[in-house]
């Protein structure tokens, strides 16, 4: 079915049903109705049909098949990432830029008034992390881009640390992987900064150095960039580990960076921790951010923003145009973002989404979100540390809360096992979920061994401390369960 003058009713009754079914998702009180199971799966791995089924009855089909098995992360017992997805105005954005179809790879007939919405966003991005909003005269003075993703957003950061490192690259390739390395910190580092690296033909060359209370030990890092200082082409911090959520010494590398090898790029993966420069009481955690000279931030982890949407910012936008792409598919005119955005050709207009939300919430709004959510992991991080039954691995930085359900026990290998088992539990239910991962302990139990905590995250302003009660109410009594059975 076609959308036209002649069935504009009935396909306004489809998109009412779709939008009731989302609502009513989103309401629903348990992570999940059903877990998924090989029988389910062969409702879903089904032939396409020879005719088509009309939109209404496929929606039944989706609702039968499909929906009971799917995870909702604005339920307040989805405890372990901080995606809730559930802020109106950003759901709202969300389904309008579907429905405009605005192309932002052009600006002048493919998103005449879009493209100037997404400027609009990413100097309120700037001037969040303190790089300052930008009076762009053309797309090279913007200073940033939209990604679907952190990934991208990392990916592209160091695309940028590479054409620093030796202009020209984009050009003539790369002929010494190992003039191209990367500093990172050991076992917390992202997946995507080692994955970005051979992706752009830099291969494996990771420096990884080691760490202390999740953030880089100083002095190892001081040895190994004037060991390596030449051949290093960048250095990434973490505003927010993905696992601890821990806010590294932003000042300090950057002295050492200035001190040691001023030439080597500075890249801040702020994905999460972008969002304490909302709040007037937390900002003073990322200081230092804005001497960073790329930033990667989403705030579909941390703005209540519906998947997916990152944004890359550079300290001199001027930057941009060491990867920019030329085509005559890419009009080469003003605002055309097709020029400064690798990796992505048709751009959809995702930050519609986020200015409905930014807009919507404005300062103090946005300000009552983040600190309201770090108020609650403090309140967690204290119930635990205050009961027997429970352990913590670490600080409370953002949001996130690292712990282990203990019931008493000190020997690693039998809190390890607890853990995964009542993790599994969890998964197996459907009821709450936690996140879980592995990390060397910080010394809660024996210090470097590999531990697996459970991990809290939240984002999701209808959680209440009642709510973080029941969880952790609920997670003993799945490891007495466990427990008796080890």
């Amino acid at each position: 079915m076609i959308l036209n003058n002649q069935n504009k009713t009935r396909a306004k009754e489809f998109f009412s049903k779709i939008l009731d079914m989302g609502v009513k998702f989103k309401l629903q009180e348990r992570v999940a109705e059903k877990r998924i199971t090989a029988d389910g799966t062969k409702n879903i791995l089904v032939d396409l049909p020879e005719k088509g089924i009309p939109p209404e009855e496929v929606l039944q089909e989706f609702e039968r098949d499909v929906l009971p098995y799917c995870s909702n992360f604005s339920s307040t017992k989805f405890l372990g990432f901080p995606d809730a997805g559930n802020s109106v105005g950003a759901l709202g954005g969300s389904l309008l830029s579907d429905f405009l179809q605005q192309n932002l790879i052009n600006q002048s007939f493919c998103a005449p008034s879009a493209t100037f919405v997404e400027i609009a966003v990413i100097d309120w991005l700037r001037e969040t992390v303190g790089y300052g909003r930008t009076e762009p005269k053309d797309i090279f003075g913007v200073g940033g881009i939209i990604t679907p993703g952190g990934t991208v957003s990392n990916s592209v950061g160091m695309m940028l640390a590479r054409e620093h490192k030796e202009p020209g690259t984009l050009e003539k390739g790369v002929f010494d992987p190992s003039s191209f390395q990367i500093i990172v910190p050991k076992d917390i580092g992202h997946y995507s900064v080692k994955s970005a690296q051979m992706w752009i033909g830099c291969g494996n060359n990771l420096l990884e150095v080691e760490t202390n209370g999740f953030r880089y030990d100083l002095v190892e890092l001081e040895k190994t960039l004037r060991e390596h200082k030449s051949k290093v082409m960048a250095l990434v911090a973490y505003v927010g580990d993905s696992r601890t959520m821990t806010v590294d010494n932003l000042d300090a590398i950057a002295d050492l960076v200035e001190r040691i090898d001023p030439k080597i790029w500075l890249h801040a993966d702020a994905c999460h921790g972008f969002s304490l420069g909302f709040s007037k009481t937390l900002r003073h955690k990322i200081k230092g951010i804005e001497r960073f000279d790329s930033i990667s931030l989403d705030p579909h982890k941390v703005m209540l923003t519906p998947y997916t949407l990152s944004a890359l910012l550079v300290k001199d936008p001027e930057d941009m145009k060491n990867i920019m792409s030329r085509s005559d598919l890419i009009m080469q005119e003003q605002f055309a973002f097709g020029q400064v955005t690798p990796f992505l050709g048709s751009k959809p207009w995702q930050s519609l989404k986020l200015w409905f939300m930014m807009k919507s919430f404005g300062k103090e709004g946005l300000d009552e979100l983040i600190t309201k959510r770090h108020e609650l992991a403090l309140y967690l991080a204290d119930v635990l540390k205050n009961d027997a039954d429970f352990a913590v691995l670490n600080d409370v930085e953002i949001n996130s809360v690292a712990f282990f359900y203990t019931g008493g026990e000190r020997d690693v290998k039998k809190v390890n096992s607890m853990n995964k088992a009542v993790h599994a539990r969890m998964l197996e239910e459907g009821e709450y979920h936690l996140h879980q991962f592995s990390i060397p302990d910080s010394g809660v139990f024996e210090k470097g061994t590999v531990v697996y905590p459970l991990r809290f995250m939240c984002g999701n302003p209808n959680v209440a401390t009642e709510d973080v009660d029941c969880m952790v109410e609920y997670v003993r009594t799945l490891g007495k369960d466990v427990a008796a059975t080890l």
